[in-house]
């Protein structure tokens, strides 16, 4: 595998997120083959420090039902749909002195939630999950294990159109393959999955 080497970014284009001009040098692992340079487009969030946070909002079974789940559904300007999620959202060092602040923040303002127990689902030491190829974003994801409603939710961005519900933990498994999730979601939701299922708070299916 040859090595690769960022010798030059610069921003091209930003609002909310920001797309970079990334020239990469390839050096070739091959004895005597010349390096070469490529162009990348890169978007990312800056101002979050690259950095966001996903909520797994689990609710314990209550007289004798299924254990939920809070879900919300958004506008997604990508696949111009609106789709299920959990509740996601960028560090933002202005506001946010940890993750940890910054996931309980997107809980209360998308999902209108507050409290709970919070369980960060990777080490500390973990450099967060790359979003996608072409994304310098990386996520953290989290569970919220028995969340109450929030009287006074914080205040959600203009271009956010944001529905919230609780379903059952086997409406979320359907959910999470019918091509309506977001993967940052789905990473988080199965790794939640498994944690709840080691624990002994859901069956395994």
């Amino acid at each position: 595998m040859p090595t690769f080497e960022i010798v030059e970014e610069k921003p091209i284009h930003a609002r909310y997120l920001t797309v970079f001009d990334r020239k990469v040098r390839i050096t070739s692992s091959k004895p005597g083959e010349a390096p070469t340079e490529l162009h990348y487009d890169v978007v990312g969030h800056p101002r979050c420090s690259f950095k966001f946070a996903v909520a797994f909002p689990f609710h314990r079974a209550q007289d004798g039902g299924e254990p939920t789940v809070t879900v919300i559904r958004e506008y997604c300007q990508g696949p111009n749909a609106v789709c299920y999620n959990l509740p996601t959202g960028g560090y933002d060092p202005r506001k946010h002195t940890s993750l940890e602040e910054c996931v309980m923040a997107e809980l209360s303002e998308e999902a209108l939630l507050r409290g709970g127990q919070l369980v960060r689902l990777t080490p500390d030491s973990h450099p967060g999950f790359a979003e996608v190829k072409w994304c310098a974003n990386r996520f953290t994801p989290f569970l919220v294990v028995d969340a109450e409603a929030d009287p006074t939710p914080g205040t959600r961005d203009a271009e956010e159109y944001i529905q919230v519900q609780r379903v059952p933990v086997s409406e979320l498994r359907r959910l999470l393959v019918a091509g309506d999730m977001m993967l940052p979601s789905i990473v988080t939701a199965q790794m939640a999955l498994a944690h709840l299922e080691a624990a002994g708070e859901i069956p395994r299916p």
